[in-house]
């Protein structure tokens, strides 16, 4: 027995004494600063808007330690890309692969249809190309909306996992530099690499690109890895050389609380569908965790201890499994709408927290299980415990049950969008037709009030064309697929232009994308432009999954408030009851919900006309 624990404590000095050595002062601190705010803006979009800041914070620590450890193991003759390999693997696999096995086996059994063409998905998370996967199903509007995800915030994970497997190529070229011309040369080579790709971003908004391949893409978001990788290359040449004066420590003590200041006002304040974000924001926020970190692990100041406090420092240590756990309990609270269930909401989203941490330790516990002989009997010990037990056999279960439904998956996600995408696709093919119809028959005959309204939509509308035309003779309609809110006002423009544009406009406008923030100005012009004296009837939006709905629906709400032309047509109240009305996407009506939304949208505008009647 003492021969077999001797060299397991001979490893596990070892081992502590690499943790030390490789200890940075304020980094668990930053990191627990860092899911912070990725939590709370998965909990609170609305509120917390700027918390995917903390995505970038991670970018950023997550190439300063990598350069960091990479230099000081090279320096200690302890490098080799094998071994570099399997460090990374075990500290992103054993995890990872619990927390997907387990999540798709429980919704596989409580929301199946969430987990249906799962494979493909699974395999872009296991094999790193997750965001590009993720761009893929953005460029396609069908998958786009049936592709709400558990997994969505994964994106991250794989650029983090395409730049590890980069890394040494980098640092290989590093080092070549540095040996064979100069000893800056080569942290210059990384330097002109930083410059580089903090500039594809802006570059590529303003080409028009769109901004899920920015804030998705490896090209983009790189540069925040490669800003933390020049910081730790610096470091591990430089010595700490910041002089002991106490004025010069409150110096630096005031630009640290401006810096904090900075990244919580981010947080709360900075919206991701601003433009600015993408042109210079991202950049400048990057910069800021790069100047804290600096900072933090400067050891003549006492920052970065600061930083380092009990809680941040648990949150930090185990910010990876937070990480993976948080959106899959979210999601699944969401889809179950548990917070029902609960009369207060503090108390709602406690309960949310305290499982995400409960299967964050499980998580760790086990994963040290397969990556750590020594913690074997440790967890051993530790599942005599009856909770221990019960979460490992349901993990367990639940996993088996992912592996079962990964492996009897097939590769499409919604089996019926291709039935819907057809039907829609063969509207708008016969759309042209239909309204040169509807024009020559307005001429002829006009005797109904109703025979002249015009349609400006997306494709719910689209969908719903020919249960329209039905219902309200000689409509005009203009829709398309993926058409967002701005695009009203220029769709109005050109109907106007054409003669076309009638005294009663239907708007069908909102599925795919917000008002607020981002087409806010569009949407009042579109309001101006039609002017006080038509009838303007808006649908609402109904899609669970569309993290704009119900901010949507409340500024159309508010605005219908403020204009008494405007009237709202319920679409969200009327479907939210009928479940059976919608195709397997959630979002598009099916061959009978089109017919309830041409009837809702007939006697909605009746009903008003009629009251404006008795008005007059």
């Amino acid at each position: 027995m003492e021969a077999i624990e001797a060299p397991l404590t001979v490893q596990a000095s070892v081992k502590n004494e690499e943790v030390r050595r490789n200890y940075v002062l304020g980094i668990n601190g930053l990191k627990g600063i860092a899911i912070i705010g990725v939590t709370l803006f998965h909990m609170f979009p609305q509120t917390i808007q700027g918390g995917f800041l903390g995505v970038s914070l991670f970018f950023v620590i997550s190439g300063y330690l990598l350069a960091l450890s990479t230099a000081r193991q090279w320096k200690e003759n302890r490098y080799s890309v094998l071994s570099y390999f399997k460090s990374r693997i075990k500290r992103i696999y054993p995890s990872l692969m619990i927390m997907l096995l387990v999540t798709i086996g429980v919704y596989a059994y409580i929301l199946p249809k969430t987990m249906q063409g799962i494979r493909p998905e699974f395999l872009s998370i296991v094999l790193g190309y997750n965001n590009w996967w993720q761009i893929l199903q953005n460029s396609d509007y069908f998958a786009r909306i049936a592709n709400a995800s558990p997994f969505t915030p994964l994106w991250f994970l794989s650029i983090e996992l395409q730049y590890f497997v980069i890394w040494p190529i980098l640092f290989a070229w590093y080092r070549f530099l540095e040996i064979k011309i100069c000893r800056y040369v080569g942290w210059a080579f990384i330097i002109l690499l930083c410059i580089a790709s903090a500039f594809v971003m802006p570059i590529r908004y303003k080409l028009g690109v769109d901004i899920t391949t920015l804030y998705y893409g490896t090209d983009t978001r790189v540069y925040a890895l490669l800003f933390g990788a020049a910081l730790g290359l610096f470091k591990e040449k430089q010595v700490n050389k910041i002089a002991h004066y106490n004025w010069v420590r409150y110096i630096w003590y005031f630009i640290y609380i401006i810096l904090l200041a900075a990244i919580i006002g981010g947080y709360l304040f900075l919206n991701g569908q601003n433009p600015l974000v993408y042109e210079y924001l991202l950049l400048a926020f990057t910069c800021i965790f790069v100047a804290m970190i600096a900072i933090c692990e400067n050891s003549n100041l006492s920052i970065g201890k600061l930083t380092d406090t009990p809680l941040l420092t648990w949150l930090g240590k185990r910010s990876y499994g937070i990480f993976l756990w948080q959106y899959p309990v979210l999601f699944l609270a969401h889809k179950l709408e548990l917070n029902s269930f609960f009369v207060n909401t503090f108390i709602y989203y406690l309960v949310l927290v305290i499982l995400i941490l409960l299967l964050t330790v499980w998580t760790d516990a086990l994963s040290n299980v397969i990556t750590n002989r020594e913690s074997r009997r440790a967890f051993i010990t530790d599942c005599k415990k009856f909770s221990i037990v019960i979460i490992s056999v349901i993990g367990i279960g639940s996993g088996i049950l992912g592996a079962q439904a990964v492996v009897m998956s097939s590769d499409v996600k919604i089996n019926d969008l291709s039935e819907v995408q057809a039907k829609i696709e063969a509207n708008a093919s016969n759309q042209e037709l239909a309204n040169k119809k509807a024009l020559e028959a307005h001429r002829e005959v006009s005797q109904d009030e109703l025979s002249g309204v015009v349609g400006i939509g997306d494709s719910v509308m689209l969908g719903a064309e020919p249960s329209l035309r039905n219902v309200l003779p000689n409509i005009y309609i203009d829709a398309k697929v993926s058409r967002y809110v701005g695009a009203g006002i220029d769709i109005a423009k050109q109907l106007d232009e054409k003669g076309q544009l009638g005294d009663i406009v239907l708007i069908g406008l909102g599925t795919n994308g917000p008002i607020t923030d981002y087409y806010e100005p569009e949407t009042k012009a579109l309001l101006e432009y039609l002017g006080p004296n038509r009838k303007i009837f808006w649908v609402n939006v109904y899609g669970p999954d569309l993290e704009w709905q119900d901010s949507n629906n409340k500024y159309l709400e508010d605005m219908a408030n403020k204009h008494s032309n405007v009237t709202i047509i319920d679409w969200y109240g009327a479907v939210s009851k009928h479940q059976e009305w919608l195709s397997d996407d959630g979002v598009h009506p099916n061959d009978l919900g089109v017919e309830e939304y041409a009837k809702l949208v007939r006697k909605s505008i009746e009903n008003t006309l009629s009251k404006t009647e008795k008005h007059k």
